[in-house]
């Protein structure tokens, strides 16, 4: 395991999904370049709009976050199940419901991580503070644990007596979903690598 990474796992559908998250090193005093400040606008902005759109609930900062994704504890999977009333609406609406949401989560986070991508192939020196690299992480972990509620809504309404109807389509989403978290955090364990590089070159 990276020595400057502190690690947080989740268990998703094909396998463990990890979050690094970046120490408290010193870092590189220089001006934002455009990627970077682009990318803590974009993080920030999908981080809200997950908790805005129901999909999970606000938590006590990044530790918070962590700790429900490892500890499962809080109300955020029993609310977003019931929020969409998977357990009493018609199921061909709830499983509408649990796609779209699914796509909307999966389509935001691709262009979250494509300006941290961005970031990766600059080539320049500029560098910003941790803040780029922690704020496309909280990001992730707000993702994963969107990801977790849809999985939990899904089996809520597959469960139901009254469930006749085939669930591949929300599955393929949660699958592709879960393969767009799983791409997101290498580019996080990327980015947080060539942040400690940076820093390790200039210290």
């Amino acid at each position: 395991m990276r020595s400057v990474l502190l690690t947080v796992s989740l268990c998703l559908l094909g396998g463990c999904a990890t979050v690094s998250m970046v120490p408290g090193e010193a870092t590189v005093v220089s001006g934002l370049s455009h990627n970077q400040s682009v990318l803590r606008k974009v993080s920030s902005e999908y981080s809200d709009a997950v908790v805005e759109a129901g999909w999970v609930q606000a938590s006590g900062g990044l530790a918070g976050l962590a700790d429900t994704l490892i500890n499962g504890r809080g109300d955020a999977v029993e609310d977003y199940a019931a929020r969409i009333g998977a357990g009493k609406n018609a199921p061909s609406l709830v499983l509408s419901r649990i796609s779209a949401d699914t796509q909307s989560a999966r389509t935001g986070l691709s262009g979250v991580s494509n300006e941290a991508i961005a970031v990766l192939k600059d080539s320049g020196d500029a560098t910003a503070t941790r803040s780029d690299v922690m704020s496309y992480e909280r990001a992730l972990v707000r993702a994963q644990m969107a990801y977790r509620n849809f999985q939990s809504a899904l089996s809520t309404v597959a469960s139901r007596p009254d469930m006749d109807i085939d669930t591949a389509p929300v599955d393929a989403e949660l699958a592709d979903f879960a393969d767009t978290i799983d791409a997101a955090r290498k580019t996080a364990d990327e980015l947080a690598d060539k942040y400690a590089s940076l820093n390790s070159k200039s210290s």
